[in-house]
């Protein structure tokens, strides 16, 4: 999409309208940090800000230091109890046809002359999106659902055992994109290169589509200073087989019997799901969990580290790759689709999914690394800083507000 660098001229801003029914809990996931930055570009652009959400969403704001210009949309948090569960994924799907209703009931506050967005390509945020007033509209895609195969027959990671939270996500994507498709002046962004195609084949025009990228967050990478070698490998992510984890635990095991004083870091909120995993495996002595941590102590630990290794079978876009790279850290992974396009030779790719392959090589580039050899040093760092970090995201995105008003 061609799209000029400058905002409207207009003296006076349109209000963006932010559709965010998704945010249901305390829990944050990486679609919730997309969305702080693009919210971030909004303000920094100088366009006012208005959410439609709910309670979630409230202290959400409030920790992130948002203006509290909120519609609510329900009455309180819901007691929802273990989403995992079956019965907590029909808690979890009423709790959202809660929050749609609630917009639904005050969309008659949407005028005209704004800007809509939805943050996420569900229909509790793009029904609202597509029935509200706001002529202009742009939808969010961040993922592309499994398809209606790869759900009956768990042929993609991501789909969950039952089959029925990836049902819901095809269902939900196949039914919003096509129904914007006829909304007057709508757009999307698409946050992976990929999805463009996947896009033009639902029939929107390329005029329509912008790039707004994931990104990683190199303004607080740069601010950490360089750091001991404490750690051989890191690991970040949520418990989950998508992730590969028995692959990873498999690593650690390999790697403990093959490195002297071997020390590896598992960061964010996994102790209580890994724990015991590690201590039965012989491992709490070369494993430390740092527990959930801020952003600035993130990249501390990563930093602290000589590899990350990510044996991920399936991923979207891949931040937590991303991280690690402006990090300065080399990177381990499956060669999954979605990472040539967005990170091309700044990681060491294993073909998927071949264990053995994956721990041999890992310690190999523990061992470089140990040497003093980091083939990171070859690539020119500060450009690849840029393409992977938010300011691009939001740059695009401000491009996007800019043109949508012509």
């Amino acid at each position: 999409m061609e799209i000029p660098t400058t905002p409207t001229s207009a003296a006076k801003p349109p209000r963006v309208v932010c559709f965010v029914n998704g945010i249901f809990g305390e829990g944050i996931g990486g679609g919730d940090v997309y969305f702080y930055f693009i919210a971030r570009a909004v303000l920094a652009a100088g366009y006012p800000i208005h959410f439609f959400g709910g309670h979630a969403l409230k202290r959400y704001l409030e920790k992130n230091q948002f203006p509290l210009n909120l519609t609510l949309t329900d009455d309180g948090m819901g007691k929802l109890g273990d989403v995992g569960s079956l019965a907590g994924q029909f808690r979890l799907l009423a709790d959202f046809r809660r929050r749609q209703a609630g917009a639904m009931a005050q969309l008659d506050e949407v005028k005209p002359d704004d800007l809509a967005y939805a943050m996420s390509d569900y229909w509790f945020d793009t029904i609202p999106l597509m029935r509200c007033r706001a002529r202009v509209k742009i939808l969010y895609l961040g993922m592309i659902a499994p398809t209606l195969r790869q759900v009956l027959f768990k042929s993609r990671a991501d789909v969950t055992p039952t089959r029925l939270a990836s049902l819901y996500y095809w269902m939900s994507q196949q039914f919003s994109l096509r129904q914007f498709r006829k909304c007057k002046n709508g757009f999307v962004t698409y946050s992976h290169p990929e999805m463009r195609d996947y896009l033009l084949k639902f029939g929107y025009d390329a005029k329509q589509l912008c790039y707004v990228p994931n990104g990683s967050d190199t303004a607080t990478a740069n601010r950490v200073p360089a750091q001991p070698k404490k750690f051989d490998l890191a690991w970040v992510g949520r418990v989950h087989p998508q992730k590969g984890i028995a692959d990873l635990l498999a690593t650690l095991t390999w790697l403990k019997a093959r490195l002297p004083d071997f020390r590896a870091v598992i960061i964010g909120k996994s102790k209580d799901a890994l724990e015991s995993v590690v201590r039965d495996l012989g491992l709490t002595e070369q494993v430390t969990f740092s527990g959930l941590v801020n952003e600035e102590e993130k990249f501390r630990l990563l930093k602290s580290s000589r590899v990350f290794a990510m044996p991920s079978y399936y991923e979207s876009w891949g931040i937590v790759v991303g991280e690690a790279l402006v990090a300065g850290v080399p990177v381990v992974a499956y060669k999954l689709d979605c990472y040539p396009p967005v990170f091309g030779d700044a990681v060491r790719y294993v073909p998927p999914f071949d264990a053995e392959v994956f721990k041999q090589t890992v310690e190999d580039e523990i061992r470089k690394q140990r040497a003093g050899e980091n083939y990171l040093a070859a690539l020119d760092g500060e450009k690849l800083k840029k393409e992977l970090s938010w300011e691009t995201a939001q740059e695009n995105f401000q491009k996007l507000l800019a043109a949508a008003q012509k």
